[in-house]
């Protein structure tokens, strides 16, 4: 997950993300977060925080509502940073990780927004079904994931794997999830040509419906 290199460059990193706002690099699907936007109580995951500009967003958004949002980043360095920029809004900071995202599960809690922005890449191949399968437990049965894919060399030290939509799509029916939307070739907005982004968005099969049976929804709600 290449933490060393993420807190040993957090102030320039830290720098680098706060040049781009939430709607410039998450223009693809903000169409989606504006109905879970207006809900009376809203639950928000963000997993790979960095330096908290997301949470920081999506916390002034949902002011005046009753709302859960955690942070999660394993980087102790950038959650610093993340805390201060985010002190004086309802933002909880845990550090954690995937593919287990333990304290996080150990909380019992689903979430009606997952957001994974720059972090796949992260993540080998052997990492991704347990860390898909986290996710999913932890989206409830109305919940939005969110999945940023990114394409392209590591510019630096940080270890970055090949990621593909056909495989995430795989990894996702096993997971009983379906997608909802997907982007097509994002440029990067921090302007490195050889890098491009996708955003993949999910939602659970298991959304309920008159016709679902209630034993099925329960099986979800109770997963572990």
């Amino acid at each position: 997950m290449s933490i060393a290199f993420y807190n040993d460059h957090a102030e320039i990193l830290a720098v680098q993300y706060l040049s781009k706002t939430f709607e410039e690099v998450h223009s693809s699907w903000l169409h989606h977060l504006l109905p879970l936007l207006a809900k009376n109580t809203l639950s928000i995951l963000d997993v790979g925080a960095g330096s908290g500009r997301d949470v920081h967003y999506l916390a002034q958004k949902a002011q005046g509502r009753e709302t859960q949002i955690i942070a999660v980043e394993p980087a102790v360095a950038l959650a610093k940073m993340g805390q201060v920029l985010t002190r004086d809004l309802a933002v909880s900071w845990i550090e954690d990780g995937l593919p287990q995202l333990q304290k996080v599960v150990g909380l019992a809690q689903q979430f009606d927004l997952i957001l994974l922005s720059a972090v796949w890449m992260h993540l080998s191949p052997s990492e991704r079904p347990l860390a898909l399968a986290t996710l999913s437990r932890l989206l409830n049965l109305t919940g939005l994931l969110v999945i940023s894919l990114r394409h392209g060399p590591s510019p630096d030290a940080r270890v970055m794997h090949p990621v593909s939509t056909d495989e995430l799509l795989t990894l996702a029916a096993d997971c009983q999830l379906q997608l909802l939307d997907s982007s097509q070739d994002e440029t990067d907005k921090l302007g490195r040509t050889q890098v491009h982004w996708q955003t993949l968005v999910f939602t659970s099969k298991l959304m309920p419906n008159v016709n679902a049976p209630d034993a099925i929804i329960q099986e979800r709600l109770n997963a572990d």
